[in-house]
């Protein structure tokens, strides 16, 4: 009866996966972009960037990147004054200095009391905007839709983070483009995102944006999903532009890259409990539904993979016995438990990759060059995903500063 169950929740386990990888590699195939566009111009956008310990050559980039878009450009010190003003003025950007630290958020919030145009692309100090990205984005702003992100690329560096983290990207650009199949995605990247101001200007300055509490205490996570839950529930769509590929920069180390995943597990699992709580997840649909809350189980589908792999592997319910399995099924009375339990071979060992493969070839038709290095360091970078999700689930509380940057 043991052995019954095992495998049965194998099989549900793995028929998840399955499903899971099979339906967001087949349906991001149908993925079309659509053709209405609207009219827009630099002067209805404000470029706000909020800066904290920056690497001060990156800085410049993005401010020249920026400066280039012929947009009005807001730059927020969080408790940093030099080089970043010198960098931030010499480009033509407005420098606002903060003197207590504050946040990523507390810095938007205090950005956005300058705002006044139609439209607000929020980016990273790190973040490097194409030519013309800005009014590229705005031009998906059709009435229904709220906030507008692009298609992130991580900068090759050569470094192994760079290709791990633009694997990772390119897994999410397969979740997204399904998504996008039904006309909108649930979430959009923080790096990089475009919103109307008058939806998300009167939310950010009410206190609720920077005041978020978790377990009872401030945290200064959740920036990119607060705005995303505000602006749904304000009854407009988010959409991604993925002919608007941003650059964006890899963490310089491997330490960095993990404590950088940490802050984001933690930041998506305080979503997702947020998600649950308002009962969002139930509310958009079932695909979308689906999409949420699997992308949220997949890393505990496969702890528990994981850990049946081990109890099998130590009591011998795995390996060579699997034929003898297939000679007792046949001839031995007791066929009803038995087929169960090789039906959960077959699929442990089969099954689960195959959507897993199909996923993957997928992802990697999205990677443009040294695929093979890309795909290498992005098992490691998976991973570390992998780990720091777990972790992030357990320690979401611990959420009172920035971990990178």
């Amino acid at each position: 009866m043991i052995l019954f169950t095992i495998y049965l929740i194998l099989a549900a386990l793995t028929l998840s996966s399955l499903l899971y990888f099979l339906v967001n590699a087949i349906i991001s195939w149908k993925y079309s972009k659509p053709t209405e566009k609207v009219d827009s111009s630099p002067e209805d956008i404000t470029i706000l960037v909020p800066v904290y310990n920056e690497d001060p050559e990156i800085f410049d980039e993005c401010m020249l990147a920026a400066k280039n878009q012929g947009c009005s450009v807001i730059v927020v010190g969080d408790s940093c004054d030099q080089p970043y003003r010198n960098i931030a003025e010499k480009h033509g950007a407005k420098f606002i200095f903060k003197e207590t630290r504050g946040g990523q958020k507390k810095a938007i919030e205090r950005g956005m009391q300058e705002v006044s145009t139609k439209f607000t692309l929020l980016i990273d100090s790190d973040t490097v905007l194409p030519d013309g990205a800005a009014v590229a984005m705005a031009s998906n702003f059709r009435p229904e839709v709220g906030g507008v992100g692009p298609n992130l690329v991580v900068k090759n560096t050569g470094q192994p983070q760079a290709y791990g983290a633009e694997f990772i990207e390119r897994s999410r650009e397969v979740v997204y483009r399904a998504m996008s199949v039904h006309n909108a995605v649930l979430h959009l990247d923080g790096a990089c995102i475009m919103y109307r101001t008058d939806v998300i200007k009167p939310f950010i300055l009410s206190g609720e944006f920077a005041n978020l509490k978790v377990a009872g205490k401030h945290t200064m996570l959740g920036e990119d999903w607060q705005l995303a839950m505000h602006t749904i529930q304000s009854g407009y769509k988010l959409v991604k532009d993925y002919d608007v590929r941003v650059i964006t920069h890899p963490q310089k180390t491997m330490k960095k890259f993990f404590l950088q995943n940490i802050r984001w597990s933690r930041s998506e699992w305080i979503r997702f409990g947020r998600e649950l709580k308002t009962g969002n997840v139930f509310k958009a649909g079932k695909f979308y539904s689906f999409e949420l809350i699997y992308s949220y189980m997949l890393p505990l589908i496969a702890l528990a993979l994981i850990l049946i792999r081990v109890y099998a592997f130590f009591s011998n319910l795995s390996g060579p016995e699997f034929l003898l399995d297939i000679i007792r099924g046949v001839f031995l009375l007791n066929k009803g438990e038995l087929s169960s339990i090789l039906y959960g071979k077959i699929s442990f060992g089969m099954g689960s990759d195959v959507g897993s493969l199909i996923f993957l070839g997928t992802v990697i038709s999205n990677i443009k060059k040294e695929r093979l290095r890309t795909l290498g360091y992005g098992a490691l970078a998976s991973g570390i995903l992998f780990v720091t999700m777990i972790y992030g689930l357990l320690t979401f509380w611990k959420t009172t500063k920035w971990l990178t940057r």
